[in-house]
């Protein structure tokens, strides 16, 4: 169980019909400590909006398939008190209206300046009490403790000696349990702290030194885990699983073998676990939905990520999903059709082949989800 501190800023879902402006605003609000989520749809942003319940909202009135006006009332009906802004990119006293008939907390004309804007999502979140109550709690994830106001950290009890990146780090790891973060993120957020040390082994040398010093105190129980190809998280328990048995040589080699065919493969390829976490999610995937493994892998549900729907426009997720939960003598394979929204707003349909995998690196029955777009 972790419990956030002061040290990263509430959770803001920026969206915006153009990518440009999803960016712009990006690059402005994490280096002020904001983690980000972005959407290009108005569909997209419900969804993450559901799945991650962010403190601020950025909204852009005019969102393709929903737009930000009818998304901040369905947020207001279903009780979400969070602080809800809507863009736009044409000033007037009607849309002003509009916005706060639909129950926005502010409505920002495009262009802004930026302090201005930064000013206006604090004064917000103060007021909704998100980023000021946690400022002094303390930051605990298993036998990990942080005093964000002494800047102090402790494993098991015993004090660790940390330099300043390193408590950052582990504030990062331990305030996102569970959350895969790559090499590229964490020199991002800590950019900061990072001198003389080559950008592509910056994260490793840092992380290494973190794992060492977590060793002294835990022993072998290190909760600091390495994602092949990704990156890097703590594991949500916050205690490191027993070693399994290596496996005898030659099955190794063929599991490699096996997991670099998938990556390969010329078909878009996830592997989701029983909750529905994007578990593996190959190169051919990612050109085609426009995320990035390192955006995916480990964090992400196929739901947040495909926002699946019908020809009509209905949600297909929970309920109607394909990859519902069934009874163990349903059959192994099932197949779908639907359409899916990319990264980049555009619709796509697709014909989904759900594969049951048993057993998959002890995640259970896990599922191998091939797409074939539809011409």
């Amino acid at each position: 169980m972790s419990t956030q501190s002061g040290i990263q800023l509430p959770l803001i879902l920026v969206a915006h019909h153009s990518r440009d402006t999803v960016e712009l605003l990006r690059s402005l609000l994490e280096p002020e400590g904001f983690t980000t989520l972005c959407a290009y749809n108005g569909r997209t942003a419900q969804l993450l909006a559901r799945r991650h319940q962010p403190s601020l909202l950025l909204l852009d009135q005019t969102l393709p398939l929903l737009d930000g006006l009818e998304l901040c009332r369905e947020l207001r009906r279903a009780g979400s008190d969070a602080a809800i802004f809507i863009l736009s990119d044409r000033a007037g006293e009607l849309n002003t209206l509009l916005a706060f008939g639909a129950g926005a907390d502010d409505y920002v004309p495009l262009p802004v300046h930026p302090r201005e804007l930064i000013g206006r999502m604090k004064a917000a979140l103060r007021r909704t009490g998100a980023g000021t109550s946690r400022a002094s709690a303390p930051l605990c994830c298993g036998q990990i403790e942080l005093d964000p106001e002494r800047r102090e950290a402790r494993a098991a009890g015993k004090a660790l000696a940390l330099t300043s990146l390193e408590y950052e780090l582990l504030a990062t790891f331990v305030s996102h349990p569970g959350r895969v973060f790559s090499r590229e993120e964490l020199l991002g957020r800590l950019a900061g702290f990072l001198r003389g040390e080559p950008f592509d082994r910056a994260a490793d040398i840092h992380v290494s030194n973190l794992r060492r010093k977590l060793r002294a105190a835990l022993g072998d129980a290190v909760p600091l885990e390495t994602v092949r190809g990704v990156g890097y998280r703590m594991l949500a328990s916050a205690t490191a699983e027993p070693a399994a048995p290596a496996p005898p040589e030659g099955a190794s080699a063929l599991g490699r073998l096996a997991l670099a065919a998938l990556e390969r493969a010329p078909v878009p390829l996830l592997v989701l676990s029983p909750d529905r976490t994007v578990l593996l999610y190959n190169e051919a995937a990612e050109h085609l939905c426009g995320w990035k493994a390192s955006e995916v892998a480990g964090q992400v549900a196929c739901y947040s990520l495909l926002g699946c729907h019908s020809e009509d426009g209905a949600l297909l997720c929970h309920g109607r999903c394909a990859l519902r939960p069934g009874a163990p003598d349903e059959p192994p394979d099932q197949q779908a059709r639907y359409v899916i929204t990319l990264k980049d707003g555009r619709e796509l349909p697709v014909d989904a082949h759900y594969s049951r995998l048993d057993g998959v690196d002890g995640e259970g029955i896990c599922t191998l989800l091939t797409l074939h777009p539809r011409n």
